[in-house]
């Protein structure tokens, strides 16, 4: 049915094969837990954009609707990048769904009255 080969039988070989096939990929975003945007401001950004810390610029002031686009872009690349003080965040701190969720509720100005929780 099959052909021998030196190492064994192609059918071993596929069911090796199929088996690797069912490991689990790590990093597999669609297992992701996304944080809600306020949890994120308050565990991430909080720390410095908070007005009573005056360390960053407030950032949950909301902006026109025509700006929105412009505005996330501009966080989306100041997160991700860093800018003077700030430090770059990766994927790993703030996942692309979680930044996205973010951005979302900063420009919309959502997170105005976000709450500050010590930690």
């Amino acid at each position: 049915m099959f052909p021998q080969c030196r190492h064994g039988s192609v059918a071993a070989a596929l069911t090796i094969a199929l088996a690797g096939a069912s490991l689990p990929v790590f990093g597999d975003s669609s297992k992701e837990t996304v944080r809600e945007p306020a949890e994120i401001y308050r565990q991430v950004c909080s720390h410095c954009h908070a007005p009573q810390y005056g360390v960053g610029p407030e950032i949950t002031i909301a902006f026109p609707e025509a700006a929105w686009e412009a505005r996330g872009n501009y966080i989306r690349m100041t997160v991700r990048n860093g800018r003077a003080a700030m430090p770059a965040f990766r994927e790993a701190k703030i996942s692309d769904s979680e930044l996205n969720g973010l951005i979302r509720a900063l420009v919309s100005g959502e997170l105005d009255d976000a709450p500050i929780v010590k930690e």
